[in-house]
């Protein structure tokens, strides 16, 4: 028995110090990047946080609108441990959400005596992560808050070793921020958005320490097609570390991800996105020197519209119709265009910055024709 303990927690050490930064603090499954998006991207995510997976990285990432996600991972983690996983989450009146999420880590596991023999039976050692979320975003701010609640369930078999089955609870804070700052394209995404969250906070009777971190992150769409992201991560009890990503779109439904998480033990990923109308797949590879190169599968379903996501949908249109025209030297039509989204959102900054230039474009075309017309009489 002395043996498989001390396999098993010698195992667990090697999976916190290849994956990640927990030393004393535990246990290691709290601070897991979920999602295979977020993985791909070096796990720089919370200042991105807009897939279902946002809650496991900041729970303020919520989608708002009445709209309901559901997702599936399948990871391959080292050696033989695996994990599946879960998320849900659902919008209401464009300003709450909240979101479910479960996640089940396994390895199976053969006893073997000091003499090599086996006693016969399969056992299973595994751990529970179920999470509670609920958000809210400003009616008329680009911000939101939110919060988690995260109870976990270690269960090693009696038979192995009695007494280490135990429950812990810890929570996440989160806000998020998402703007059009330094915009450079006409599109629906925010080009700046970013995200700060205090995870894993709580208390437990058989964790010292439990792996309590702030992340601040970032990202910047510099074009429509190109993400960048980065986060740096204040662990309480560990070394401070930080990760990089970027994300460009091939063909509008289909994306690259790449990241590299800047650690003593660092970690580089790569992924591959497909999204179409209302499925999102994302599949995340990450070589590994130590163990096995790690595999990591997730897809996402979207159910629902509501008359928000459809007015969004046309005045991006308009806006695009209207930069089109304005570019083609149609000022009065581009007006046209820009009338229509004014009545669709009276207070759309985009599209009274582009009247704007517009404007300025049509008086230096009557100024033009105006001098043409007076060099003519003279």
């Amino acid at each position: 028995m002395k043996r498989f303990f001390f396999t098993f927690i010698m195992l667990l050490t090697a999976v916190s110090a290849a994956y990640s930064y927990t030393g004393e603090a535990g246990p290691p499954m709290l601070t897991l990047n979920y999602g295979s998006r977020a993985l791909s991207l070096g796990g720089a995510y919370s200042g991105v946080a807009n897939d279902v997976y946002y809650m496991d990285s900041n729970p303020a990432g919520g989608d708002p609108r009445k709209v309901f996600k559901v997702s599936l991972i399948h990871q391959e983690w080292i050696e033989d441990v695996n994990y599946e996983a879960v998320r849900l989450s659902y919008g209401i009146n464009g300003q709450f959400f909240f979101g479910l999420g479960f996640t089940y880590l396994y390895l199976p596991f053969t006893y073997y005596d000091y003499y090599g023999y086996s006693d016969g039976n399969s056992y299973t050692i595994s751990q529970g992560l179920g999470m509670v979320n609920v958000g809210y975003k400003l009616k008329n701010y680009d911000f939101a808050f939110g919060a988690n609640i995260k109870l976990f369930f270690n269960n090693v078999p009696e038979a192995l070793y009695a007494g280490q089955n135990y429950l812990l609870f810890a929570g996440d804070i989160g806000v998020i921020s998402r703007t059009h700052i330094l915009k450079t394209f006409i599109g629906p995404e925010p080009s700046l958005t970013v995200g700060c969250t205090l995870k894993n906070i709580g208390y437990s009777k058989v964790m010292a320490k439990l792996p309590t971190e702030v992340h601040f992150g970032m990202s910047y769409r510099l074009l429509r097609c190109l993400l960048l992201t980065g986060e740096a991560v204040f662990p309480f009890y560990e070394p401070i570390f930080g990760s990089v990503g970027a994300e460009f779109d091939i063909k509008k439904t289909l994306f690259i991800q790449g990241g590299v998480q800047i650690a003593e033990n660092p970690m580089f990923a790569v992924g591959l996105g497909y999204r179409r109308k209302d499925v999102n797949v994302n599949v995340s590879y990450t070589p590994s020197l130590a163990f096995r190169n790690m595999m990591s599968v997730s897809i996402e379903f979207t159910f629902g519209d509501t008359k928000e996501a459809q007015r969004v949908r046309e005045i991006e249109t308009l806006l695009v119709n209207a930069l089109e025209s304005f570019n083609d030297g149609n000022f009065e039509q581009a007006i046209g265009y820009i009338e229509k989204v004014f009545e669709l959102d009276p207070k759309n900054r985009r599209a009274k910055q582009l009247k704007k230039t517009t404007m300025r474009e049509l008086e230096l075309d009557d100024k033009r024709a105006e001098i043409i017309v007076n060099g003519m009489k003279g």
